[in-house]
């Protein structure tokens, strides 16, 4: 769909620039043979040709014109080297912000479409350098649009729908609001995001009025995978054999064998397999120069899924053996197209460094400059320029400590919930128990385990999932002292060593911290469900000082309290003994309603030796 797609944006390409420059008769010409560029190409090319004959007498903005649809007939006739010549110079001489803009999108839809993602990702970073300062709106548009293009096809759907978004914000053309609702349709299904239908059906007929079926028939795609994914599987045949002819109309290869491969798929789901097979059959027929394309691998998978059930084995094995190339082919030019824009992103901060370090090289060697001229002055301005080079010092070694004290935190500190990560929790806690041991002081532990957390996930997402966990870290830090230790030890596992605390005071601040979980409320996150979590608490009056045997016997205490049903506190008392986690299943199945709970929410008894790893 990438490379279809690319080609489909370059024929929509609009330089209206041309019109301003038709007061000239080669102003005039020039405009005549931008008008003819997608109606007829070949009269297009043969405009062209003459046009170059005459650029003598050219002005030279409208000669800077003519080498862009130079470059743009040179794409129609696959002579992709000297298009890319031609736009990469336009785009670093060109004599105005619009011409450069039209050039840098038109050269990273070339490289879209000779797979060269990293080349297209770099000049993409030129042309989104000068966009913003295009004068003419078409032109900022198809920069826009030209990074929509790239990002979609390395996977970068995010970035893609920021710049369809910017795009749709800018009043657009009703071409260009064709394509940039296409892409924001294509990025938000590639982020697992879907729109209500009417979404899908209002581009689409957008893109049917203004002429565009290509465009057109991309987002009944869309719409049908969405019908599919959603079990409308005979509405989705429908939408797609409804305007299989249109899309065969229109020639492109790609959107054929898309359209057929789709078709294939939904019609094997139903067992319509004559159906199915003539759909993959015409998908294959269609793949001409798409060997990595996911359409091809899908038709000989819908191939391989017929001959098994007719019991032709030796079919099924050609297939099979097809359908693992393509497939192969299809997951390595995906994984090739994100890696290009690792290297580009790699590359970019690189650079960025490097300019950093020129600049700091150039501060030193303007310092030192500045100094050889100071010698030849008096006393006391070398005085006053030695008082500014320690001064100078003393910044940067002041700047380099708060770096390190930077990374200090990072290393100490979990990214999520600004709490100790277990390596500095286990650090610190075995430390203050060589000191409490010494000493005959108390020490205890608290230890608590977020109850059915996979449960908030699976439900509602990561990113709640993440917000809990920092407003659980926020809510248990305030009951913490500055001796006391508190740190994420696992997942949505936490403990909390206090010093001088025994077993007693202990447990009123694990319950005080469950009261305290179980008033968070859940709506900020745009949810409404409820938090709760399981304390184990020991102390060393029981445990000893060796951390090891603190955090075993906590959590031993604490998964006693997810036994017994759950938001509570327990004691360690010496006497709980490891349980499987068949039996822990079991036990609650008789205290929950409905049963026990999904094998994923029983809960794993890990061992130890990892969490003071």
């Amino acid at each position: 769909m990438m490379f279809m797609r690319a080609c489909w944006i370059v024929m929509l390409w609009v330089a209206v620039a041309a019109a301003a420059m038709a007061a000239s008769d080669f102003g005039k010409a020039l405009h005549d043979a931008d008008l003819i560029r997608t109606s007829d190409p070949a009269k297009f090319r043969r405009a062209v040709e003459d046009l170059d004959k005459r650029a003598g007498t050219a002005t030279r903005e409208e000669r800077q014109y003519l080498r862009l649809l130079d470059a743009y007939s040179m794409i129609l006739a696959g002579e992709f080297d000297g298009s890319i010549r031609e736009l990469t110079v336009l785009l670093a001489q060109g004599p105005d912000a619009d011409l450069k803009v039209r050039a840098g999108a038109l050269l990273v839809n070339v490289y879209a479409m000779t797979r060269d993602f990293a080349e297209g990702l770099r000049t993409l970073d030129d042309l989104l350098s000068v966009v913003d300062s295009a004068k003419d709106k078409d032109a900022r548009q198809q920069g826009l649009l030209a990074a929509t293009l790239i990002y979609n096809q390395v996977g970068q759907y995010h970035l893609g729908q920021q710049y369809a978004d910017r795009v749709l914000a800018d009043a657009p053309g009703e071409r260009y609001l064709c394509m940039a609702s296409n892409m924001r349709l294509e990025s938000l299904q590639g982020q697992g995001k879907a729109l209500a239908d009417e979404a899908y059906v209002e581009a689409a007929t957008r893109c049917q009025e203004i002429g565009e079926p290509i465009a057109a028939n991309l987002v009944r795609s869309y719409l049908a995978r969405k019908w599919f994914d959603e079990g409308k599987v005979d509405a989705a045949i429908g939408l797609l054999a409804g305007h299989l002819d249109e899309v065969h109309a229109t020639g492109y290869r790609y959107l054929i064998s898309e359209f057929n491969a789709l078709l294939a798929k939904f019609r094997l789901s139903r067992g319509d397999v004559a159906l199915a097979e003539y759909n993959a059959k015409v998908a294959i027929e269609h793949q001409d120069g798409f060997q990595t394309s996911l359409p091809l691998s899908v038709a000989y998978m819908v191939l391989y899924s017929i001959a098994q059930k007719r019991g032709d084995a030796a079919a099924a094995l050609v297939y099979y053996r097809r359908y693992a190339e393509a497939d192969k082919a299809y997951l390595n030019e995906t994984k090739a197209r994100e890696i290009a824009y690792q290297i580009v992103q790699s590359e970019t901060k690189a650079q960025a460094q490097q300019i950093e370090l020129l600049n700091r090289e150039n501060q030193l060697l303007q310092l030192q400059h500045g100094i050889s001229v100071q010698k030849a002055q008096t006393s006391r301005l070398l005085i006053l320029l030695l008082v500014v080079l320690v001064g100078t010092v003393s910044y940067w070694a002041l700047k380099t400590k708060r770096m390190q004290m930077s990374l200090r935190r990072m290393a100490e500190t979990d990214a999520l919930t600004s709490v100790c990560n277990r390596h500095y929790f286990n650090q610190q806690s075995v430390q203050t128990l060589a000191h409490a041991a010494r000493a005959g002081e108390d020490v205890a532990l608290v230890m608590f385990d977020l109850d059915h957390f996979k449960s908030i996930n699976d439900r509602f997402g990561h990113d709640t999932g993440d917000w809990v966990l920092k407003r659980v870290s926020d809510h248990c830090r305030t009951f913490c002292r500055r001796v006391d230790h508190f740190g994420r030890i696992g997942g949505e596992e936490f403990a909390i060593l206090l010093s001088g605390c025994d077993l007693r005071g202990a447990r009123r601040v694990a319950e005080d911290c469950r009261v305290r979980i179980a008033s968070i409320d859940s709506q900020a996150s745009g949810h409404k469900f409820l938090i709760t979590a399981s304390f184990g608490v020991t102390a060393s009056s029981l445990s000893g000082y060796d951390l090891a045997k603190l955090l075993s016997h906590a959590d031993k205490a604490l998964y006693r309290s997810k036994r017994q049903g759950r938001n509570r506190v327990s004691t360690f008392d010496g006497d709980v003994q490891p349980w499987t986690q068949l039996q822990v299943v079991a036990i609650e199945s008789l205290s929950t309603p409905g049963g026990p709970p999904a094998p994923e929410e029983a809960p794993d008894h890990r061992p130890f030796q990892n969490l003071i790893s």
